[in-house]
């Protein structure tokens, strides 16, 4: 101690603090203890390590003493507030860099210095200085289970708690710096960004930083590509093709994600290859870029043979670049801590007393003030405050100082130090710089993690427009002139005002045969679907809006439902009467089939607009390419696959229904002329199946492209439609023509000839058909009356109660006789079903011939002409329901055959003969016939 009140302490002369002793042991330890009483208070050894003694290095000489004094500002508002209840800490000085050597002797004695501290009985340990020096000190502390704190290493490799268990700070690492940065990119309303970095562990650590927070912000990484982080020139071939790989992938954004001459290095590449220009923005994560660029600028404009040299003035202008940004004025905490640190004496706390701070101030002070918050915070949670003192006191709660313990939401002079899980600051302070003509300039600010933009930021050509972040790029949706535009416009054109025009006559001559046999109100509710969904095809144009999102799949669903289910009803009703031969009423009524559909299209409509309403469409734009993109119709909600999986699941069932009606139905047009439309919807409804399996194989596949997609959407949509349209109503139309000429030409005709010519005329029109002519009345002497040689139409059915059945039969009963043998025949409905299946098999009219002792009968198709022979051992009935009667024969095999009678007395009749085999004689039974011998 000086007689000045003086005291030299790591070769620096300081005055003696008023609040503390400040006591020297050896060279290269310092005690700093209170002055006041603390009798009855437990001591708190604090270990401080830095290189004291250094001196060769100003800025490192600021950092040391500019830190120690803030932690001891912090040490005396602890101990004066009792932060630490029933504690005061006591500060130990340590000197890290005792010899200023450089060889193994100074590793030497740093280690050395850190054990004589530790053999102190210091409870946390605060530095070191530079990363190196740390991760030394970091080392031996976690394996002692010591809590140690840094406010100046900021190297990546801090983070592996494998290593660096005990191990937490409050600088932010550069990793945080990319969460500044990509805040930026969104502010300027780029969406896509592109990654180079070194393959060093830093530039891998920011990297992956990148990945994690574009995903997290929405932001699309175009591509990511590494090159060596030491090269020997300013230039390389390992730089230029990763920059040459990030430029083709279509990057215009580019975040350099490196440091000092590996980062200069690769700019300087950038500008010889000709990537520093208006079409691209470069964000650099390296506060000294200025210095280290002077240097790789120099070393390549000193290289033979280079086509022009470089100048940082104009050939980097608008490059930014992020720094570190301590002095946070107008930040309350801050200014807090500022009015404290100017009214400290410069003379007692070195570098203080200003209004200013010149490094890491802040940092360390708030290192000291986490790790005092973190012990209260554990003692705490001790049941005995004066035990837990104490065992901490001794070094005996080391599982319980682990970096988490430590993140107690403690905000200081630079922002919150909130911790995460490896005990890094999760937010930093930083300067947004842009280089104009040679100067930087600070254009924004990000403070706790908000970013401001305080001034435009200026780009390459020296303009204040943002650039696009990616190349120019055409939409692949056809627009309303285009060609492909035009013929589909066109198609639809044509196909609804022809469905219009058949719409006009189905609806004036709905009295007509013709059309009245097809039900003139399921006509013009097909025709209306027919026009709804032309229309949804022309909506499909071009861009799609907001409306054309909600409207399209609403014209779509509604056209397409009013189409399937008319046809639905109307073939179900024909496939009722025609399974049913003997049916005296009408199974089905308009009426009920109109609620039918009503039920159908109705329910499909609800789920829809439910849909829309929860799933909210709108158009998306998806990017194929660099140059190529289309706007779709998307929903972002995760109940989109619930409803679509729902609407698909209907169509599918709808569409199934209708092909099994279709083929249930398809021979009653061959055989009722009545039912000739049945064959024209079942032809449209296998077309419109075949065309939905093409676009729901098409649409589901991952690997087709847009092209395909849409023109296969398109394409199978319009065949659908117009095939439909014109299978169903060109016959009808074609018919109904030929019929107006028929008139016209027999009104023409009557108008010529007399009143008698007029019979005349109608007698010779009847030849061949009246009662009169030879050739009936041949054909009547040949034919027995009752024999039918055709199925009934569907008026005849109805307005008779005659069956059709024949009713001559061979009454010749008994077993095989002589040259005799008992069988049963019969014109009667039936059908041959797979036993084990049914459902697919139709019912047409058979001439069958049973002989019921041989156990066999043939049966011959009215319509193919064809016969055949079926095997069976007995009968059942099937069903005696009200007009719907039906016996079961069962085969030898596989098959059965279903046939159907007019009531109940002939069902039971038509059993007992198919099994009269298995029944015993009665007496006096009449039997025919006699025994082969």
């Amino acid at each position: 101690m000086a007689d000045n009140g003086t005291i030299s302490i790591f070769k620096h002369t300081i005055q003696l603090d008023p609040l503390n002793h400040i006591t020297q042991p050896d060279n290269n330890t310092v005690l700093i203890t209170p002055r006041y009483n603390t009798t009855g208070r437990t001591e708190l050894k604090i270990g401080l390590l830095l290189p004291f003694s250094q001196t060769s290095d100003q800025f490192t000489e600021t950092i040391v003493w500019g830190g120690s004094s803030a932690i001891r500002m912090a040490i005396n508002e602890i101990n004066a507030a009792q932060l630490i209840p029933g504690a005061y800490i006591t500060l130990i000085q340590k000197d890290s860099f005792p010899d200023p050597s450089v060889d193994q002797a100074a590793v030497t004695n740093a280690v050395y210095a850190l054990v004589t501290l530790l053999q102190q009985g210091v409870i946390g340990v605060i530095g070191d200085v530079t990363s190196s020096w740390t991760a030394l000190s970091a080392l031996m502390t976690s394996a002692l289970n010591l809590p140690q704190c840094s406010f100046a290493a900021s190297a990546v490799s801090f983070s592996d708690k494998v290593q660096f268990k005990y191990f937490f700070r409050t600088i932010p690492t550069d990793v945080v710096m990319i969460d500044a940065i990509l805040q930026f990119v969104i502010r300027e309303g780029w969406t896509k960004v592109g990654v180079i970095y070194t393959d060093d562990p830093l530039g891998q650590q920011l990297y992956q930083r990148a990945i994690q927070q574009t995903e997290a912000l929405n932001i699309q990484l175009v591509s990511y590509q590494s090159y060596p982080s030491t090269t020997t020139t300013p230039t390389s071939v390992a730089m230029k093709d990763s920059l040459d790989n990030l430029i083709t992938s279509g990057a215009r954004i580019i975040l350099v994600a490196a440091r000092g001459q590996a980062q200069s290095s690769l700019m300087v590449q950038a500008a010889v290859s000709g990537y520093l220009t208006p079409n691209y923005v470069w964000l650099l994560v390296q506060d000294g870029f200025i210095y280290d660029m002077a240097d790789s600028i120099a070393d390549y404009n000193r290289q033979p043979g280079i086509p022009r040299p470089l100048s940082i003035e104009s050939d980097f202008n608008g490059v930014f670049y992020f720094a570190d940004w301590l002095k946070l004025d107008g930040y309350s905490p801050y200014d807090t801590f500022i009015n404290k640190w100017s009214n400290l004496d410069t003379n007692v706390y070195p570098y203080a007393g200003s209004t200013n701070v010149t490094t890491y101030e802040g940092l360390a002070y708030s290192c000291m003030m986490v790790m005092a918050d973190g012990f209260q915070t554990i003692l705490g949670t001790k049941s005995n405050h004066t035990d837990g003192l104490l065992q901490l006191a001794q070094g005996n709660l080391d599982a319980d100082l682990l970096p988490p313990a430590f993140n107690t939401g403690y905000v200081g002079p630079e922002g919150p130090m909130r911790l995460d899980s490896n005990g890094d600051v999760m937010s930093g302070n930083y300067r947004v710089m842009n280089y104009q003509h040679g100067t930087s300039v600070v254009v924004g600010q990000s403070l706790v993690g908000n970013l401001t933009i305080t001034s435009p930021p200026m780009f390459y050509d020296g303009s204040f427009t943002t650039p696009s972040d990616s190349p120019p790029s055409t939409a692949l949706n056809p627009g309303i002139t285009s060609a492909v535009s035009f013929v589909i416009m066109i198609v639809a054109a044509i196909g609804s005002l022809f469905a219009i025009a058949v719409f006009g006559v189905v609806v004036l001559y709905r009295k007509n045969d013709i059309f009245k046999a097809a039900s003139p109100l399921f006509c013009c509710l097909e025709l209306i679907g027919f026009i709804f969904t032309y229309i949804s095809v022309v909506m499909m144009i071009g861009t799609p809006s907001q409306v054309t999102c909600i409207l399209m799949p609403l014209s779509f669903n509604f056209g397409f439902l009013l189409v399937i289910s008319n046809m639905i009803a109307k073939n179900y009703r024909i496939y009722r009467i025609f399974n049913n031969v003997f049916i005296s009423r009408t199974v089905i009524t308009d009426l009920q089939l109109i609620k039918s559909v009503t039920f159908m299209v109705g329910l499909d409509m609800i789920i829809l607009v439910i849909a829309l309403i929860v799933l909210s469409p709108r158009p998306v734009k998806v990017d194929v390419s660099l140059t190529q993109y289309y706007w779709s119709c998307r929903a972002e909600n995760p109940h989109q696959g619930v409803f679509v999986g729902v609407m698909c699941a209907y169509w599918a069932v709808l569409l199934l229904f209708a092909t099994f009606l279709a083929y249930k139905t398809r021979l009653a047009g061959r055989q009722y002329s009545r039912y000739s439309e049945c064959r024209q919807m079942g032809l449209s409804i296998y077309n419109i199946f075949f065309s939905a399996l093409v676009a729901f194989a098409v649409l589901v596949n991952a690997m087709a492209d847009y092209y395909t997609k849409y023109y296969i959407s398109i394409v199978t949509v319009l065949w659908a439609t117009t095939f439909s349209l014109l299978i169903l109503f060109l016959p009808k139309l074609q018919a109904f023509i030929q019929q107006q000429r028929e008139l016209k030409a027999k009104k023409d005709t009557s108008e010529k000839i007399s009143a008698s010519q007029l019979v005349m005329a109608a007698a010779v029109a009847t030849v061949g058909f009246g009662t009169n002519d030879p050739s009936y009345q041949k054909q009547q002497h040949f034919m027995d009356p009752s024999d039918a040689t055709e199925l009934l139409s569907l008026g005849e059915i109805l307005g008779s109660d005659a069956p059709v059945f024949r009713p001559t039969m061979d009454n010749n009963k008994g077993r095989n006789h002589g040259s005799f043998v008992e069988v049963y025949e019969a014109d009667i409905p039936a059908r041959k079903v797979f036993r084990y299946f049914p459902f697919l098999s139709h019912w047409e009219m058979l001439h069958i011939m049973v002989f019921p002792w041989l156990g066999y009968f043939t049966y011959i198709s009215k319509c193919a002409k064809q016969g055949q022979v079926m095997a069976y051992h007995h009968a059942t009935i099937h069903t005696a329901a009200l007009e719907n009667y039906v016996l079961t024969i069962h085969g030898q095999g596989v098959y059965d055959m279903h046939i159907q009678v007019p009531d109940l007395k002939t069902l039971e009749l038509w059993e007992t003969r198919l099994n009269q085999r298995y029944q015993v004689d009665e007496p006096g039974s009449n039997v025919h016939g006699s025994s082969d011998s």
